[in-house]
């Protein structure tokens, strides 16, 4: 006779659970609005219990904040890779945001998970406090390159940083909501490196 010990144990091992739930919430926040994905909708994708899920995740909404962070971390990266040739930190950034508007026409994910929902998910404080170890913190620290190698006018870098950052979104919006998003990409280009340029010393 079959003992509860010997049951056989339903979803994932514990140790791959975290990663299941991260990969079937990212296919599904990317498919479908946040409203239209339910936890079961996510269980059963990643084939996990639920208490696998909420030992991971305290709700959907944490659920979804991880995956919008690591979404966003895969995007610096791109980002950075984006910006490999560049020479100086001026260059690092123009070359950065430039990435940044080609990201916005192409990456599913990051239309859908980085500008499409996040601000409405997280609520704005949430997001702000989201971006600051982020998209923040990587914009901060190459305007503050720049400023000390003498090719960006001074000015305080953390306002800098934010309206940097807000321009890029904005544009990336404007990318990601238009129905020729290639035409749109290359009209928010001109806009944007003529701010950059303003900012150099």
């Amino acid at each position: 006779m079959e003992t509860q010990l010997e049951r056989p144990r339903r979803g994932r091992p514990s140790e791959g659970a975290r990663e299941a739930i991260l990969k079937a919430a990212r296919e599904l926040f990317i498919e479908r609005d946040y409203a239209e994905v339910s936890t079961e909708d996510v269980l059963a994708r990643a084939k996990v219990s639920r208490g696998a899920l909420y030992h991971h995740f305290k709700g959907k909404k944490d659920l979804y904040r991880e995956v919008w962070r690591d979404s966003e971390r895969r995007l610096i990266e791109r980002l950075l890779a984006g910006a490999e040739g560049a020479q100086t930190p001026i260059e690092v950034l123009v070359a950065g945001c430039r990435a940044y508007l080609d990201q916005s026409a192409t990456n599913r994910e990051m239309q859908r998970i980085g500008l499409l929902q996040s601000r409405t998910v997280l609520g704005w404080e949430d997001w702000r406090e989201g971006i600051k170890d982020l998209g923040l913190a990587t914009t901060r620290a190459t305007v503050e390159a720049a400023m000390e190698s003498g090719e960006m006018k001074r000015a305080d870098p953390e306002v800098t940083a934010h309206l940097i950052l807000a321009a890029l979104i904005e544009a990336g919006l404007l990318i990601a909501t238009s129905k020729d998003r290639e035409a749109a990409r290359a009209a928010a280009e001109p806009p944007l490196m003529a701010m950059l340029e303003g900012l150099r010393a």
